[in-house]
């Protein structure tokens, strides 16, 4: 072959070879188009998806309430709930209504050793007969409520101490009443006395006299009565004796407070459900 054939094939080699390189640039930037394309449209639906997932929650949300019942008469379409934070507190009952439920303990109980249980709202009464007296208990376990004493800490401890237990521990009021005279007692918890109106003789007890009045028929506001601190210590001490004998002792203290306990957790459980009720427009 001359010099012109063999010129002629390395011009039409190296075109070939431009054109392959262009090929290649064009093959490159379309696998990185679609590459792009493919992430934007990857991107897109996992938004999308994400946006859905949110779209079926709010729906499922507001279906929940629906079935609920929650805001039926409502036509403004939202069911009842028209603000943010009618939402917000209407998710947050539903949350602590199921866990105070878990948490609860049973106060169904008509009696405490030998007294009868009744109620009326937050008030609570027992009563029973001992001789020749009726002996009735009163309190109201409004404002009763205080945590126990958390764990001791110790300094290498890693996590925190649990809180004590939620604890009912009302005032209780006793009266004993036999043949038209009433003996009266006001009583107190000992962990809801001051420390320094503990003494050694009140500190050991469930339970404290705070204060005693006698009256015949029903009692006035100008009954005289006397405070427990100043009592004589042999007479208060007498007097605890009285009440043990007919059943009002630390035992029967510690049974009421846990009865009182779970008797004020249910009326919680159902202030929270009114409460619940009342958003909703139930």
């Amino acid at each position: 072959m001359n010099t012109f054939g063999r010129n002629f094939l390395n011009v039409l080699s190296k075109t070939r070879s431009i054109n392959g390189l262009k090929k290649s640039a064009k093959s490159v930037s379309l696998n990185l188009a679609v590459g792009r394309l493919g992430l934007v449209t990857e991107t897109s639906r996992n938004f999308t998806r994400s946006l859905s997932v949110l779209c079926k929650k709010q729906e499922s949300l507001e279906g929940l309430f629906v079935q609920a019942g929650y805001g039926k008469s409502c036509s403004c379409g939202c069911n009842g709930l028209h603000t943010k934070g009618d939402k917000d507190l209407m998710e947050f009952l539903e949350e602590e209504i199921k866990a105070e439920k878990k948490a609860h303990k049973s106060s169904s109980l008509t009696k405490i050793d030998d007294f009868d249980i009744k109620s009326d709202g937050s008030d609570v009464t027992l009563t029973k007969k001992f001789n020749e007296e009726n002996i009735t208990i009163k309190l109201n376990v409004n404002h009763s409520v205080d945590a126990e004493e958390p764990q001791e800490i110790h300094p290498n401890q890693d996590k925190e101490p649990e809180m004590g237990a939620m604890k009912s521990k009302p005032n209780f009021n006793i009266e004993v009443e036999k043949g038209g005279k009433t003996l009266a007692f006001t009583c107190t918890y000992s962990s809801d006395v001051a420390p320094e109106d503990q003494t050694d003789d009140t500190y050991s007890d469930s339970f404290q006299i705070t204060e005693i009045c006698m009256y015949d028929g029903d009692f006035k506001d100008t009954t005289y009565a006397v405070s427990g601190d100043i009592m004589d210590g042999y007479l208060y001490d007498l007097l605890m004796n009285f009440l043990e004998e007919r059943g009002v002792s630390n035992e029967f203290a510690d049974k009421l407070s846990e009865y009182c306990s779970s008797f004020e957790h249910d009326l919680y459980i159902n202030l929270l459900q009114g409460l619940r009720s009342f958003v909703g427009g139930k």
